[in-house]
């Protein structure tokens, strides 16, 4: 083989060791920042830009509790957890909704917090994103009796 080659391939490996190693401290970089709720952009003061249309929110009803069956990758059993106002879910022993031991979930995957009469789910940066019915969502969206929401490899199913 020419040695032309060969130092090619030398080259084209090391910079394969250094592109793994830059994904791998991102990947910690993004584990390890602490992540902050955006609030919605507020319009400019002067701007002629018309305001989103907000839709009036009903009153927060006193007590409203969603609950939820969570079931555990492989062949953990589920069992039930509740969120009054609001919640974190992860693998973080100080979440609202503990994974323990799903490696595909984030230490603070998701929040999920109630908005008006009903539940909202959030996406907190996390590495493998939260999905709901299925579907990867970005931004925060509203949740009902019946739907899934996947962490990692944890299924959540709001039962009211």
């Amino acid at each position: 083989m020419p040695l032309g080659l060969l130092d090619l391939f030398k080259y084209l490996l090391i910079a394969l060791i250094w592109l793994f190693f830059l994904r791998v401290i991102r990947a910690v970089w993004v584990e390890a920042k602490p992540s902050t709720p955006k609030a919605p952009a507020q319009p400019r003061r002067g701007s002629r830009e018309p305001a989103a249309h907000q839709p009036p929110q009903a009153a927060t009803p006193v007590g409203a509790v969603l609950r939820l069956n969570v079931t555990p990758p492989g062949a953990g059993s589920s069992h039930s957890a509740e969120i009054r106002s609001q919640g974190t879910v992860g693998r973080s022993s100080a979440c609202s909704v503990p994974l323990g031991d799903d490696e595909f979930a984030s230490s603070v995957h998701a929040r999920i917090f109630q908005n008006g009469a009903g539940f909202m789910v959030e996406d907190l940066g996390s590495t493998n994103g939260t999905s709901l019915n299925g579907t990867r969502i970005a931004r925060p969206t509203a949740i009902s009796k019946g739907d899934k929401i996947v962490v990692g490899r944890t299924v959540l199913e709001v039962t009211s």
